[in-house]
């Protein structure tokens, strides 16, 4: 579990991950407190997208120590690169992360710019339109971590000056991305098999 002080989220040492028991990728040491913002970067197959997911508790460590989040609501949430949407509107999605909560799906959808497509049947959206609708059902889920594999992908200019704006305006959501293309400012870590 992490820390209860309100700083550290993440605690890893030593931590495996991988598959089947056979380990992928390695991290020494990892400490991921609110606010903070870290680029996993690599090439591919090199672990990126398992450890964001072992960091968001959709799979299990394979060596090592590891306390984080629980996944869900407040807690830790995971965006794939080419995220599921539910058969709907891009609203009935976003009202699925914010469980509910009209208004927490109202101020997500506006955040990442998706109000002029929230009740567009999913099926019609292009893939530009579905990453912001995937990347605003997380951001309504109000995370403490948020974990997104290739954020910028199909992202539009509008798209991609809203993501940033999130994570320019959020100082307390610490925001993990796998990317092959790290931000100036932002803190990267590297994994190389």
């Amino acid at each position: 579990m992490a820390e209860e002080n309100g700083v550290s989220l993440v605690i890893a040492r030593g931590l495996g991950v991988g598959y089947n028991g056979t380990i992928v990728a390695t991290m020494p040491e990892l400490v991921i407190a609110r606010g903070d913002r870290l680029a996993i970067t690599g090439a591919n197959g090199s672990g990126k997208t398992t450890l964001l997911k072992t960091l968001a508790g959709l799979l299990p460590r394979v060596a090592g120590e590891l306390s984080a989040p629980k996944p869900g609501r407040g807690g830790a949430v995971y965006v794939h690169p080419a995220p599921f949407l539910f058969a709907g509107t891009g609203q009935d999605n976003v009202l699925l992360g914010a469980h509910g909560d009209r208004g927490a799906a109202r101020r997500a959808m506006a955040a990442m710019g998706a109000e002029g497509f929230s009740r567009s049947d999913v099926r019609t959206l292009s893939h530009g339109q579905r990453q912001r609708i995937a990347l605003a059902r997380a951001i309504a889920a109000e995370p403490a971590l948020l974990l997104v594999d290739e954020p910028e992908t199909g992202l539009d200019g509008e798209g991609l000056a809203a993501w940033q704006k999130i994570a320019a305006e959020r100082p307390d959501l610490a925001i993990v991305t796998a990317t092959h293309r790290p931000r100036a400012g932002v803190t990267s870590y590297s994994l190389n098999r």
